[in-house]
């Protein structure tokens, strides 16, 4: 006995509400979109410093492959953390901020070596300013992320680790 497609569609829209069924077309992806920025200032270079780099949905096979499909994005955390600092030791980046999709948060100053012999993790944004990234990359798929400050020292060298902790919700109908 065969069924037929359309009254499988319609026992199925009975058995289940739209907004059950709509829950069924659903899945979430969380992932860490992050990236890192090298930095390097050599001696005698100006001090004021800008930077920029990529942070992209698509780096996320799964939702590469859902793009068409993206329903929402949030952003649970927005964190950074240098690393593999080079340069003297009470060199301070001064004025620091981080520009995404037009949003500036500012960052204030931050010890360069003391920040990575400690580790040290920068959660910043609030959650209005995550949430107009989160806006931008659902309609975007990608975000120029710029970082900028003052070094007080050359030569210097440094990466910036960009942790974006991001659910995507995909909808395939």
């Amino acid at each position: 006995m065969k069924i037929k497609l359309p009254f499988l569609a319609i026992v199925l829209l009975t058995i289940f509400s739209c907004e059950e069924l709509d829950k069924l077309t659903e899945f979430d992806i969380t992932d860490n979109l992050g990236t890192t920025l090298e930095v390097s200032i050599p001696e005698g270079a100006p001090t004021n410093w800008s930077q920029e780099i990529s942070v992209d949905l698509a780096s996320n096979k799964q939702v590469q492959e859902n793009l068409d499909y993206v329903q929402n994005v949030t952003i649970n955390n927005l964190s950074f953390e240098i690393t593999d600092y080079v340069g003297a030791a009470d060199t301070q980046l001064t004025e620091a901020s981080i520009t995404v999709a037009g949003t500036s948060i500012s960052i204030g100053t931050i010890d360069l070596k003391a920040a990575d012999d400690a580790n040290q993790v920068f959660s910043i944004g609030t959650e209005e300013q995550l949430a107009i990234i989160a806006a931008y990359l659902k309609q975007a798929e990608s975000v120029t992320v710029t970082l900028s400050g003052i070094v007080s020292a050359t030569p210097v060298e440094f990466n910036v680790v960009i942790d974006v902790d991001a659910t995507i919700t995909i909808d395939v109908i």
